[in-house]
């Protein structure tokens, strides 16, 4: 799985947090059922915004990127993230992307002008991943300030991109057949991509954003480097967040960040609220529903502490849920309906699996699954049993005695019980809540 990062000039905010948590949990499933998961997520450390911040900060733009990397893996950490296996930083694969941007180049699908750009004609099927129309794809591009100029000396046309260009004298350049210069943004993924994962990989993740035109342009590129098709047997592309009405976006400057909200709210309690959402859904970030969120936690901690001294530990076979109340008996694991937790039944629920790992007494829990299993075809894969990909989106739904139930309500069992970790955010990520629940973790340094 390859995973679009972050470009590090500025503080990480909840924005990042959901995508790459949003990744972080599908990887944790996949794993926890029997899925060897090779992650790759790049820094993108040489592009446009970051040498922008880096000319208006007078610093130079290798110092800001090292220490925005470093910061953003801080906060990571914080959230109790599993580190990718790989992290390659553009500016440490020149040569690689160099080398897919000269082949690209000699196989005729670029030509070279003011910029060495790619020739979108070349290529049957531009905007289908995305869905766009051609005055679609002009109007975004138009919007980022990308459209850029067509002419004898610069692009044949306005979707074309650069695979390589040159660079402004404050910006870092290397040596190429094409001039001294820089990669374009959307050669840098393809050629980390291929180099660490092949020609092809399983699944492409990134924010909903990158669909168009850094997707789309991955997409055409790869496939005419290669031949191979389809580069990407999978995509999958998570929301924004909003706060305050508008996107969430350093540009807009109207950030929530990680400090900010573990100063407020355990980690987990995080991970949990981000987790509420639904992956491919856009939502509005709002203080009181991580206020909520942390107070589910307190309460799962002290339940937790209570199992521990001995209190109200359930005894096998005891019925809980929506059977208790109905005085039923408690249904055998493994027997009745199939696990909601089964992506390739309910999609993935983050919950599903709860009662093979919490102590919860008396507790009762519901879980409302949305089937939030995608609908489109480049969200859908089914491949080694790993099935339908991640419907991400729960309300856990606190109740004293009862459990309400609507739609697909998963019910807590929890005869068999043997520890206190409780798992929340997916199969066997485990979130230890009396410890994030009673003390605070440190926040990453301003």
């Amino acid at each position: 799985m390859y995973v679009c990062g972050v470009t590090p000039y500025d503080s990480g905010h909840m924005g990042h947090v959901f995508t790459f948590l949003t990744y972080d949990t599908l990887v944790r499933y996949a794993e926890a059922s029997g899925i060897r998961v090779r992650y790759v997520q790049n820094v993108t450390d040489v592009d446009d915004p970051l040498f922008e911040r880096a000319r208006r900060d007078h610093v130079n733009w290798r110092v800001l990127a090292n220490r925005e990397t470093d910061r953003f893996v801080q906060d990571m950490t914080v959230l109790g993230w599993r580190p990718p296996d790989v992290m390659p930083r553009v500016s440490d694969e020149i040569g690689p992307i160099l080398d897919a941007a000269s082949r690209l180049n000699k196989a005729g699908f670029a030509y070279r002008t003011d910029a060495l750009y790619f020739d979108v004609r070349r290529y049957r099927g531009y905007g289908r991943l995305s869905h766009r129309t051609r005055t679609s794809m002009l109007r975004k591009l138009r919007h980022e300030g990308l459209l850029g100029v067509v002419g004898p000396d610069a692009k044949r046309d306005f979707l074309d991109f650069p695979l390589w260009r040159g660079s402004a004298a404050d910006e870092p350049a290397w040596p190429s057949p094409f001039g001294p210069g820089r990669p374009g943004w959307h050669i840098e993924c393809s050629a980390m991509a291929m180099r660490y994962l092949g020609p092809q990989i399983d699944i492409h993740g990134g924010g909903r954003d990158l669909a168009f035109s850094h997707h789309e342009s991955e997409r055409a590129q790869s496939e005419s480097l290669t031949g191979k098709v389809p580069f990407a047997r999978a995509w999958m592309h998570t929301g924004l967040v909003r706060y305050e009405g508008r996107k969430m976006s350093k540009s807009l400057g109207n950030l929530v960040l990680v400090g900010q909200a573990v100063e407020r709210a355990p980690a987990a309690a995080v991970r949990l609220y981000l987790a509420s959402h639904r992956y491919g859904r856009d939502w509005e970030f709002r203080w009181s529903g991580l206020d909520r969120a942390a107070r589910l936690v307190e309460r799962i901690r002290v339940l937790l502490e209570g199992e521990v001294r001995g209190a109200v530990a359930p005894k096998p076979g005891m019925a809980v849920g929506a059977r208790a109340a109905r005085g039923g008996p408690a249904r055998r694991p493994g027997r009745g309906r199939p696990d909601a937790a089964d992506p390739d039944r309910n999609g993935l629920s983050l919950l599903g699996r709860l009662q093979r790992r919490a102590a919860v007494g008396a507790l009762h829990l519901g879980a409302h699954l949305h089937h939030g299993l995608a609908h489109r075809a480049e969200d859908v894969h089914r491949r080694r049993g790993l099935g339908v990909l991640f419907g991400v989106g729960l309300h856990l739904l606190w109740h004293h005695g009862q459990v309400e139930r609507r739609g697909a309500a998963v019910q807590a069992d929890v005869a068999g019980l043997r520890d206190p970790e409780i798992l929340v955010l997916a199969v066997r990520v485990d979130l230890d809540f009396r410890e994030q629940g009673a003390k605070q973790l440190a926040p990453a340094p301003a």
